[in-house]
């Protein structure tokens, strides 16, 4: 009960830091035009150019077109992988060799016709840029070539004529499908390509719904409908996206009917709570983040290689107090490495349950004392709010189970660094899927020597670790979900090698003008437009 006490003081003090709303003086709402879409984001761009970036997607996702996307499933179902760009594609047996088929009649806004020159030009420079996005087309033949700057072009890559190529990769990968969904894949026009493109609205072209019109530096930038788009024509016919850093006024612009649709992840819980899901209750949109809060526990820490020690940690935190008291209720809990929402989850995998006494219990079968046992909780100075506190309440819960766990802040280059030496105790991480396979997260985590080391995992079992880099290449789905499920029980049950907390929900609010939005599956920031439907 005291535990519980201490989180809710925690939560109290959270509200109370709300700002009361007043529309006094404030301006009256803008006149929308018919199929407008008003938007705020709380940070300006910095490119359009996914081979220069990993956080501004919201404009590739619209602009540009992917062999593949991935849409979300019917009736709370998994989101599926669906074909693009791409109408056919076949994979070789050993699942190393992909041969795709694009669509026929696809142009880009300015009328250039796509090619599978294009796709090719499209993975390769990323490649020759190598500043972002990277890791999918290293995974190509020649790619180590191509990013050395001794081959212009991928080996594995194979243009047969304009709507036919072959990509040939290093290893087998089922799940590459999936990857090519990523909007770091988006196509480009090689034809028209400019200095300005990703810079300059009117050069960065693509085959997407919409078209960039304008980017003004740190205060908005348009979207406006491609009359050449070979799909369906969008409810929406232009979105003005506005940068508005502070939560607080974005609240207020939509509360004045100056915002049709208000991302609520960077909105205080108390104000969700209080406004939101009060006044706006029907017009609330939640999706799953389709990932992951965790807690990482470094297996080369003195204490932290005893498995009866890392058992009792993921027994005595209390998820569902945790969920209660500072998420609202709104988040659900894992048990797993492979988050709700993703290909081959296993909702039947069994965690560890908040057992207080249990956690004791084994602390004493290891042979420690109450609190002998000691280590740090890194924490990133740029964590949210809401995942500080739950480094506060872990950290209250795990000393009365007699357990001493520091939290230590650290800026945030120092702590990237620290972690990715392998030297960090312990950390709270949140890993959202860019794709929907399980490798995005099993791999990234425990597929390399290197990647267990890189995120301070520090796992020993080579043999585990060997059977997660291979599972990506069996081809047969069914084989391959067995495995990966059969892998992710040993890491939780046996090893304890991870300890899953929660997925938390991303929600929206819709303005009077919009009728409907589906979030795109992952729950990114950045959405699909022609998922929105205006009521006009």
């Amino acid at each position: 009960m005291m535990q519980n006490r201490r989180i809710r003081r925690m939560a109290a003090l959270l509200a109370a830091a709300v700002m009361m709303i007043s529309m006094t003086g404030f301006a009256a709402a803008d006149e929308a035009a018919p199929g407008e879409l008003r938007l705020a984001i709380s940070r300006d761009i910095t490119t359009m150019d996914v081979a220069k970036t990993t956080d501004d997607y919201m404009i590739p996702m619209n602009v540009f077109d992917r062999l593949f996307e991935t849409r979300p499933g019917e009736n709370g179902a998994p989101a599926e992988v669906v074909k693009s760009l791409c109408s056919d594609y076949s994979v070789s047996a050993d699942g190393l060799t992909y041969d795709f088929t694009l669509l026929d009649g696809v142009v880009f806004s300015n009328g250039s016709a796509l090619t599978a020159s294009d796709v090719q030009f499209s993975f390769e420079r990323l490649l020759k840029i190598g500043n972002q996005n990277t890791d999918i087309p290293m995974e190509v033949a020649g790619s180590d070539a191509v990013m050395a700057k001794e081959a212009e072009t991928l080996s594995g890559f194979t243009v047969k004529d304009d709507t036919h190529f072959s990509i040939t990769l290093k290893t087998p990968n089922a799940g590459f499908p999936a990857e090519l969904s990523s909007p770091a894949m988006s196509i480009a026009d090689r034809e028209t390509m400019t200095d300005g493109f990703g810079t300059e609205p009117a050069e960065t072209i693509g085959s997407g719904p919409y078209i960039v019109t304008e980017w003004v530096s740190n205060d908005h930038y348009t979207l406006e409908y491609n009359p050449k788009y070979r799909g369906e024509a969008p409810s929406v016919k232009k979105v003005t996206a506005k940068v508005i850093p502070d939560a607080n006024t974005q609240n207020l612009m939509f509360q004045n009917g100056e915002l049709d649709l208000i991302d609520l992840r960077n909105q205080d819980g108390a104000v969700i709570q209080s406004i939101y899901k009060t006044m706006y209750a029907d017009r609330m949109v939640s999706v799953p983040n389709v990932g992951m809060i965790f807690m990482i526990l470094n297996e080369k820490q003195e204490y932290l290689q005893n498995v009866k020690v890392r058992k009792a940690i993921a027994m005595a935190i209390d998820r569902d107090t945790i969920i209660a008291t500072l998420y609202n209720g709104d988040a659900k809990k894992e048990n797993g490495i492979i988050p709700t929402g993703v290909w081959a989850h296993n909702n039947d995998l069994e965690g560890f349950n908040y057992d207080p006494e249990g956690a004791k219990a084994l602390l004493q079968e290891a042979g420690y004392a109450p609190g002998q046992v000691q280590f740090e909780m890194s924490m990133d100075s740029t964590a949210a709010g809401t995942l500080q506190l739950v480094y506060q309440a872990i950290s209250q819960m795990l000393e009365e189970a007699g357990i001493n766990a520091t939290v230590k802040t650290y800026d945030h280059a120092a702590w990237l660094e620290k972690r990715g030496s392998g030297a960090m105790d312990s950390f709270l991480g949140r890993w959202g899927m860019d794709y929907n396979d399980p490798a995005n997260i099993m791999y990234t985590f425990f597929g390399t020597v290197d990647n267990s080391t890189h995120r301070s995992v520090n796992y020993p079992d080579t043999d585990v670790i060997a059977r997660v880099a291979a599972a990506s290449a069996i081809v047969d789905d069914a084989e391959r979900m067995a495995e990966y499920q059969a892998l992710e029980k040993k890491l939780i049950q046996e090893d304890a090698a991870w300890v899953s907390l929660l997925e938390d929900m991303h929600l929206y609010c819709r303005g009077e003008r919009v009728k409907e939005f589906v979030p795109q599956w992952a729950g990114f920031t950045d959405l699909y437009v022609t998922d929105v439907t205006m009521n006009e």
